[in-house]
């Protein structure tokens, strides 16, 4: 008995200094994972969406697992190239489209989860090579008739906060794009030049939409949305700012 009380007051203790798993990774849905991890294209309503390749490598260099990393290219695997890929997946975990249930980035790279993103990536990718293409349209007689659209109520919404936000990134965008160009700056700005602007492109025809046809709840969680991904814009554009040390010279 007094080993065991030992025992949990050295576990207490190794949690509080972090020297332990206590915290632990939330399991991830593979509807959860493919909604996260979905390529750029790919509809949000889809659950057999493609995933984003360069994301799932990202994970697997991150997972800290050798069976999931040993297949990598050095080109995806080294410190460097985990700097540079993080960013995308932060901005992601920021997208309450993407990531509803706010997920962590340590719970989306940890080795089991990552591992079901690796069978995701195949699995969605055979589907998608069987689906049939636009070209392949059943005969006019199974179509069914269309149906005139059914009107959304249109009601006034309060869209001015993700507005705000969303001219505050495209500032910090036009930054980032100016400091890539220079060469002067780090890898995960670079790579943040390198698809925000698409990205303020999606959130500002989302808002349009939300502005024409939503409701107060669809305001509100566009405009949450465009404030995590500017918190995002906010930290890569400090980091982007921050003086680099100077090299000492050998004595």
């Amino acid at each position: 008995m007094k080993m065991d009380r030992m025992g949990s007051v050295v576990l207490a203790a190794a949690c509080i200094a972090g020297l332990a798993g206590c915290d632990r990774a939330r399991e991830v849905s593979d509807v959860q994972l493919t909604q996260l991890l979905r390529s750029e294209r790919a509809s949000a309503q889809d659950p057999r969406a493609p995933l984003d390749p360069a994301a799932v490598d990202c994970l697997r260099a991150w997972s800290g697992d050798a069976e999931l990393a040993k297949t990598l290219q050095p080109a995806s695997s080294g410190d460097a190239a985990k700097q540079s890929c993080k960013p995308k997946i932060d901005a992601w975990i920021a997208d309450a489209n993407r990531n509803p249930d706010k997920f962590r980035f340590e719970d989306v790279s940890a080795p089991p989860t990552v591992r079901r993103a690796v069978d995701l990536l195949g699995e969605h990718r055979s589907v998608a090579a069987h689906l049939p293409s636009a070209a392949d349209k059943p005969p006019a007689a199974l179509m069914p008739p269309r149906a005139a659209p059914t009107p959304v109520p249109a009601g006034p919404v309060d869209l001015s906060a993700a507005t705000a936000a969303v001219d505050e990134l495209d500032g910090l965008c036009q930054k980032a794009k100016q400091a890539a160009a220079s060469g002067t700056t780090s890898q995960p700005i670079a790579r943040y030049a390198s698809y925000c602007e698409n990205r303020i492109s999606q959130m500002r025809t989302r808002i349009t939409m939300v502005a024409q046809h939503g409701d107060a709840k669809q305001a509100q969680v566009v405009t949450d949305n465009a404030q995590r991904v500017l918190e995002v814009g906010r930290q890569l554009a400090a980091q982007a700012d921050a003086p680099r040390a100077t090299p000492t010279k050998n004595q």
